[in-house]
């Protein structure tokens, strides 16, 4: 049985995609991981080695072939589309690359759309309020999706994960389309909202740099899990130096 400090527990998960009729391409060969509540998780790899599939599987959007992921309690592997939407909407929180904002909404309706859905926005004002002072974008609520810059879509998309106090945010690619001062910026402000809100951060980057805020890497290959790198006492500067290490020898990014 997981520890209560576990948040999410994967077993023994595979996945393979048909090319033919017969054959199958295998793409994540008996993942076991275990993320703790709290941590921030870096997920990496050369291109091809089975990340964005992992995510697709933790969020539900993919069905796995074999294996268990459960989530705190929840065994999501055996839900079906519905159970699946309804407790994804619930429970999980999603940044994608290309931040997947309304453009027919303004700020705070694009991060209040979760509890609109769920018939609960009278319960987030104090919620939306206090996001939105740690990631800094209260001056830019009332304003239309297309009149913001990336980074303040970026911090957004965060808010929107956050607002509904899912058990883990996943975050896939969240710095990929911003320069380096945004990704910066994003990435110290997802550390604030880890301390403030002791949220589960599990992240697919290609992004070395990004990746060194967290507090640990894992670094698939082939679909497996090739090592796990951990921050412990060091500082980010020398993680970061311990990470562009690791790849330059596996051959990833």
């Amino acid at each position: 049985m997981e520890s209560p400090a576990d948040i999410l527990k994967i077993t023994n998960l595979s996945k393979s995609y048909p090319i033919h009729k017969e054959l199958a391409l295998p793409v994540l060969q008996g993942i076991d991981l275990t993320i703790k509540a709290g941590e921030l998780t870096a997920v990496m790899g050369p291109s091809g080695c089975g990340k964005t599939t992992l995510m697709n599987l933790i969020s539900g959007v993919d069905s796995a072939d074999s294996g268990s992921i459960m989530i705190r309690d929840t065994e999501i592997t055996t839900m079906n589309k519905s159970q699946m939407a309804v407790f994804r909407r619930s429970h999980i929180g999603l940044i994608f690359q290309d931040f997947n904002l309304m453009e027919s909404l303004n700020v705070k309706d694009n991060i209040l759309l979760p509890l609109f859905l769920d018939n609960h926005s009278q319960y987030g004002e104090e919620m939306f309020q206090k996001i939105c002072k740690i990631l800094s974008i209260c001056d830019i609520t009332d304003k239309n999706i297309t009149d913001i810059s990336g980074g303040e879509k970026q911090r957004t998309a965060i808010a929107r994960a956050l607002i509904n106090h899912p058990q883990i945010i996943l975050a896939d690619e969240p710095t990929g389309n911003l320069d380096a001062k945004s990704t910066k910026d994003v990435m110290e402000y997802l550390t604030d909202i880890n301390r403030e809100f002791q949220a589960t951060l599990f992240m697919v980057t290609h992004d070395s740099y990004a990746a060194s805020y967290c507090d640990k890497v894992i670094l698939l290959k082939d679909g497996k899990v090739l090592s796990v790198l951990e921050k412990a006492q060091n500082s980010r500067k020398i993680f970061l130096e311990h990470i562009y290490e690791f790849l330059k020898q596996i051959g990833g990014e």
